[in-house]
């Protein structure tokens, strides 16, 4: 009976033991089968998402393309071109003709010209935002066109017709009559963009319409300068940009117009990954008045400007760093007549408080033409009260270069902190490129690696004065040297190759 449930209880644990095991095979086969459904479930779910991504893109470049435009120029420009005496005479082919011979060549005088006019042919992009007919593009697209033309994304073609434009924010309409009802782009707001975010360019680089590059917001608030104007708080985008695209929308990740593509940093003409855009809101800011009036209207002053720093305000007898310092006055307009004076530091223009170069350019901007104001400045220790009447900005006044009208000379050499200067003369204007009325010492020689080399200075720099104390002569630049202390800062003032400028420096 033992030895029968002894074989009866070696069945059971042996069918037991089956049991398990078989169970934990299928257990170990179900979750590696479960692993697999969700793996691919996480794929096909990545896939789908990338796909959503994907058509994303597609979705806004379908949106946008039918309101982005290409906008061709012409204009014809008058260049002058070498007079050559013996192959350009025009009466040579006449007198060989009739006479077998060509005339002796007549002697001119080196001031006459020849002129020859040239068609020129310039291409862009533009963005419609009105279906009245109102495009949004680039003021260098458009300015000195004589003939414009518009053709839109189904190749319909329009004359263009600039109704306003505005050099200082690079911001130009076109007006044209269309046929039909126009689609037209969604503004955004600048404002809210972030590094990072997605942006797409539309427009027709190289002339190849209806082109769709896609990058991110790489910086906000860039400052440039592009043929000698400043232009502040770009968008920078490695969405690629090149020629042909200036005018045209650069979109955010919801179709909305966030810039009007402007400008590309390059060494070889080409996109490089780093383009520049006006942002939305500041075209915002002006098109009312940019269809209404043609123009924007704004103040100027006529002035060079520099921030002040801590030597600037030392010297000047300040107690705080503030304001702007003038580093020149433009002969004849505004500050000028106002008899503001170069040196003399803005604390506060119209009531707002000058902290900044940017804040004294929007406050002067901001304010109309003709209109008198009050200016609160810092002038030998001293505070001062200036009424100003406000000129107006145009592109030709704030390319106006003519200097303040300078004073006179004297002689004799000496050397400070590695430099050598020696009495300006008259006879040195002209290889200086500095007026001949000028009054100061100049650097005939630094060395290198001293503390005039230190400083920034260069040979052929004309010193009018330090620490705001005159250096007329040697004599005088002699004795102000000798009361300089590097450690408190130094200021000087100097005419550098016709432009005035202030350098400071201080012992670290």
């Amino acid at each position: 009976m033992s030895s029968s449930n002894s074989a009866r209880k070696l069945v059971f644990w042996t069918v037991m033991a089956f049991g398990i095991f078989v169970l934990a095979f299928l257990y170990l086969q179900s979750q590696k089968n479960l692993s697999t459904i969700i793996g691919a479930s996480t794929a096909r779910a990545a896939f789908t998402k990338e796909v959503n991504f994907q058509d994303g893109f597609a979705d806004i470049a379908e949106a946008v393309k039918p309101t982005v435009v290409s906008i061709y120029t012409e204009q014809v420009v008058k260049e002058s071109v070498p007079f050559n005496f013996f192959y350009s005479d025009p009466f040579n082919d006449f007198f060989d003709q009739f006479f077998g011979g060509k005339p002796q060549p007549q002697q001119r005088t080196p001031q006459q010209k020849y002129y020859t006019q040239k068609r020129v042919e310039g291409a862009g992009s533009g963005v419609i935002i009105n279906r009245d007919g109102y495009i949004l593009t680039n003021y260098h697209v458009v300015k000195d066109a004589e003939k414009i033309t518009v053709k839109l994304a189904t190749d319909k073609e329009y004359v263009g017709k600039v109704i306003g434009k505005d050099a200082k924010t690079d911001i130009a309409v076109v007006k044209i009559k269309p046929y039909g009802e126009l689609p037209i782009a969604v503004l955004g707001d600048s404002d809210k963009i972030r590094v990072g975010e997605w942006s797409l360019a539309f427009g027709s680089p190289f002339g190849l319409e209806q082109t769709v590059t896609a990058g991110i917001i790489s910086a906000k608030r860039q400052n440039i300068n592009i043929e000698g104007n400043n232009y502040r708080d770009f968008i920078q985008t490695d969405a690629s940009i090149n020629r042909g695209n200036s005018g045209g929308p650069l979109v955010n990740a919801h179709g909305e117009v966030i810039g009007i593509n402007t400008a590309i940093f390059t060494q070889s003409g080409g996109s490089v990954g780093v383009g520049f855009a006006i942002p939305i809101n500041r075209a915002k800011a002006i098109l009312d008045t940019l269809i209404t009036k043609g123009k924007v209207e704004r103040g100027f002053l006529g002035v060079k400007i520099e921030n002040v720093n801590e030597v600037f305000a030392k010297q000047a007898g300040l107690r705080e760093t503030a304001g702007v310092i003038l580093t020149d006055v433009i002969s004849g307009l505004a500050a000028d007549k106002a008899g503001l004076k170069r040196g003399d530091i803005i604390l506060e223009f119209n009531g707002v408080k000058i902290d900044s170069v940017e804040k004294l350019q929007d406050t002067v901007t901001s304010i109309e033409p003709n209109k008198k104001v009050n200016v609160v400045i810092w002038r030998d220790k001293t505070q001062k009260n200036i009424p100003v009447v406000l000129g107006e900005w145009t592109e030709e006044t704030a390319q106006t270069q003519t200097p303040t009208k300078q004073e006179n000379t004297n002689e004799k050499t000496s050397s400070w902190m590695g430099m050598s200067v020696k009495q300006f003369t008259k006879d040195m204007a002209e290889e200086l490129s500095v007026s001949p009325d000028e009054q100061g010492v100049v650097i005939v020689d630094i060395q290198s690696g001293s503390k005039a080399d230190e400083m920034g200075l260069y040979a052929g720099d004309v010193i009018r004065a330090i620490n705001n104390r005159k250096t007329k002569t040697v004599a005088e630049f002699e004795a102000v040297t000798k009361k300089v202390s590097l450690a408190e800062g130094v200021l000087f003032d100097i005419n550098r190759s016709g432009n005035l400028i202030y350098k400071t420096f201080a012992e670290k």
